[in-house]
């Protein structure tokens, strides 16, 4: 089966699997995951705007988004996962639409990744 942009981005990104259960992910687990080689992940993820070398062109912390997701895991209802998971899909697809591959939007302050403030690090 091929998983659509949503589990892809849930497993690679959120480290969820199908449950939405915490799962690591790279391309090759993930791609056995869903009964597919890893070539064709790579091209899902391009086909949909999310191959990892673009992340870093799109305004989308995602390093954000993993922590709470895996947060949620642990301290929330399965349901509040589930919720989370489709918010920041479409706050990712939001994001997307704001590629500017002369931008780079990964210089974060990964002491404190859930501070929204713009900083000095960067472009933020």
């Amino acid at each position: 089966m091929k998983p659509d942009a949503f589990q892809i981005f849930c497993g690679y990104y959120l480290g969820l699997d199908r449950e939405f259960a915490a799962k690591f992910f790279n391309v090759h687990s993930l791609a056995a995951h869903y009964g597919i080689d890893a070539n064709e992940l790579q091209e899902l993820m391009t086909g949909y705007k999310m191959p990892p070398e673009a992340m870093r062109h799109i305004d989308f912390n995602v390093a954000k988004a993993h922590g709470k997701a895996q947060d949620l895991v642990f301290s929330g209802t399965r349901q509040d996962v589930v919720e989370f998971a489709k918010a920041a899909f479409a706050e990712f697809l939001e994001a997307v639409g704001g590629y500017d591959e002369s931008r780079v939007f990964e210089d974060l302050n990964y002491d404190n990744i859930f501070d929204d403030k713009l900083d000095n690090f960067g472009n933020r």
